[in-house]
């Protein structure tokens, strides 16, 4: 968000805002920054429409920030993901280097084939604001996401 202010005032272009924008507060404050529109991800991971494996819909819930890290272990390009021991492991200072992209893909894949112990089932993906997220329908979250921006702006 810090950011926003600073590209809505040097481009001639729409400036979409990302990252850690969860809910009205976050959609409000950057339209108040300058941008015009926003992008929202993990706050609709847990609605049916994203049909993500359970577990993971699940470990979203009250997700604290700061068990969620930058990663490259699923796929070799840097990601938020929840801090999981697979995770924690490739991240440590002993721990492996992942592969680059897409390289280290396709060998978590191999390993998720294979049934090898401690490889998480599916990709954790996680943003910070994630414990925000609910599990209800899109069109909902995303309606009262704007009806929130719309009351605060007002």
């Amino acid at each position: 968000m810090a950011l926003v202010p600073r590209f809505a005032d040097a481009l001639d272009v729409p400036v979409v805002a990302a990252g850690g924008i969860a809910d009205g507060r976050g959609v409000a404050a950057a339209l108040a920054l300058g941008a015009s529109a926003v992008q929202v991800g993990t706050t609709l991971l847990r609605s049916p429409e994203a049909g993500v494996d359970a577990e993971w819909a699940k470990s979203l819930d009250g997700l604290a920030p700061e068990r969620t890290t930058p990663t490259r272990a699923y796929s070799g390009r840097l990601g938020r993901a929840i801090a999981t021991p697979f995770v924690q492991a490739w991240a440590a200072d002993d721990g492996p280097r992942p592969a680059p992209y897409p390289q280290q893909r396709r060998l978590v894949g191999r390993f998720r084939r294979g049934g090898a112990e401690g490889v998480d089932r599916v990709n954790m993906w996680a943003g910070q604001s994630a414990a925000l997220a609910r599990a209800e329908p899109a069109g909902e979250i995303v309606t009262g996401m704007w009806d929130e921006a719309r009351a605060l702006l007002r």
